[in-house]
């Protein structure tokens, strides 16, 4: 199991991450948009979608909104993330279901379903930090959709040189006025694309940046 500076499945720490999160709900809200314009074109009808490393729910409540006749397995490996989602997401009964699976762990998607039409994934991944480890999370992501399947990841992206982030946070200044915290390590968007060439994707590409967050992905060849 990769080491994490995350105390994911402490309900003290789960809840306090969530609450960071949601003053981020404006942010997220294009990025969650994004993704959603993107998916209406890459699926359709009863589709089976996998939003992996899920949190409380907040992407995938807005998948099932969004596509009537979608079905979603909510995926996380914390057991307390997994009972904030089950919460909030109560009323959409059986088109939702949830597996706790920790994509830190060795063998982590061995019990989760296969044939999936979409994995979808919001900066989740990119906390596992290193290129070595995040390989393999790409790898077994490709085993899990059908062909033709798409991997949709909205992502902690890095600027690709010092010089680059240093402008980053040149901007972030002049335009907010603060420099945000960083949230650790992340691939570059050119490392994005090697990793999941790597993987086995194909078309891949990125369909939306603002700063330093990107929806990166692929295809599974049909």
């Amino acid at each position: 199991m990769a080491k994490s500076e995350h105390e994911w499945g402490s309900q003290e720490y789960d809840q306090e991450w969530v609450d960071k999160d949601s003053r981020r709900a404006a942010e997220r809200e294009a990025q969650f948009n994004a993704a959603l314009s993107w998916l209406s074109v890459f699926v359709s009808g009863q589709a089976r979608v996998m939003d992996l490393g899920c949190g409380p729910g907040t992407l995938a409540e807005k998948l099932l909104a969004a596509f009537p006749e979608m079905q979603v397995i909510c995926s996380d490996g914390s057991d307390e993330m997994l009972k904030l989602a089950r919460q909030r997401l109560a009323s959409y009964g059986e088109r939702v279901s949830f597996a706790q699976a920790d994509f830190g762990a060795d063998q982590w998607a061995v019990n989760l379903p296969r044939q999936l039409d979409a994995v979808v994934s919001a900066r989740a991944i990119h906390n596992l930090r290193k290129l070595k480890l995040i390989a393999p999370v790409y790898a077994q992501i490709h085993e899990l959709l059908r062909p033709g399947g798409v991997f949709i990841n909205i992502e902690r992206i890095n600027f690709a040189t010092p010089a680059l982030r240093r402008h980053f946070r040149e901007l972030q200044l002049k335009t907010r006025g603060r420099v945000p915290k960083m949230d650790g390590a992340a691939p570059s968007l050119a490392q994005q694309f090697s990793l999941l060439k790597r993987a086995g994707f194909r078309d891949i590409d990125c369909f939306w940046r603002e700063t330093n967050t990107a929806i990166v992905g692929g295809f599974k060849r049909g």
